[in-house]
C-alpha cells in the first residue's frame, strides 16, 4: 500500500526526481511523472495484474502439466505418442503467434489471456512431468507398490507425483 492515490494528479509536485538524483525527497521515493503522479504507487498498482496472470497461469499450467504429464507417462504407448506429438506441435509455434492465435479464437479478455498464456507454457510442464514420472516409475517402490495392491491413482498422487515436484517447483517460479 502507499500513500498516494495511483490516478491522482499532485500538480504542484510535476516532475520530481527520484531520491537518488539530487533534488529528490522521501515524500515520493521513484520521483512523479509530469502529471504529479507517485510513480512508486503506479509501479505498485500496475504490478498488481501482472503478478496476477503470472501467478494464474503458473498454478493452470502446472496443474494441467502434471494431469497429462503423469497420464501420458502411466498410460504409455499410443497415448504417450499422441500427447507428445501435440505438445511438439505447440512448441513448434513461436510463443506470441501462438497466444495471438488462441486469443482470436475464444475472444479478448482476461480469462482468455491467461488460457493463452497457459497453453503456450503447457508443453513444458507436460515434458517435466512426463520425464521425472518416467524415472520414477522405473523404480522399485513403484512396483512394490503395485504388487502389493495399491491402487493406480493412489500410487500417482502419494509416491510418483511428490518425487516429481522438485523440477516442477524451478520451472514454475522461473514462468512467474
Amino acid at each position: 500500500r502507499t500513500p498516494y492515490d495511483p490516478l491522482e494528479q499532485y500538480r504542484d509536485a510535476g516532475k520530481l526526481p527520484p531520491i537518488w538524483v539530487s533534488g529528490g525527497n522521501w515524500s515520493h521515493p521513484l520521483g512523479t511523472d509530469p502529471l504529479g503522479r507517485d510513480m512508486w504507487a503506479r509501479i505498485i498498482y500496475g504490478s498488481r495484474l501482472s503478478l496476477f496472470i503470472g501467478l494464474a497461469v503458473m498454478l493452470v499450467s502446472t496443474a494441467f502439466g502434471v494431469v497429462v504429464g503423469l497420464s501420458s507417462a502411466w498410460i504409455g504407448g499410443w497415448v504417450d505418442v499422441v500427447v507428445q506429438r501435440v505438445m511438439d506441435v505447440i512448441i513448434s509455434i513461436p510463443d506470441i503467434l501462438l497466444s495471438i492465435m488462441v486469443i482470436a479464437v475464444i475472444g479478448p479478455n482476461l480469462t482468455n489471456t491467461v488460457i493463452a498464456i497457459m497453453v503456450v507454457y503447457l508443453p513444458c510442464y507436460v515434458r517435466i512431468v512426463r520425464s521425472s514420472a518416467l524415472v520414477e516409475l522405473s523404480k522399485d517402490y513403484v512396483t512394490a507398490s503395485q504388487v502389493s495392491g495399491v491402487r493406480s491413482l493412489r500410487l500417482m498422487v502419494t509416491g510418483v507425483v511428490p518425487n516429481c515436484m522438485a523440477p516442477l517447483i524451478v520451472q514454475a517460479a522461473l514462468g512467474v
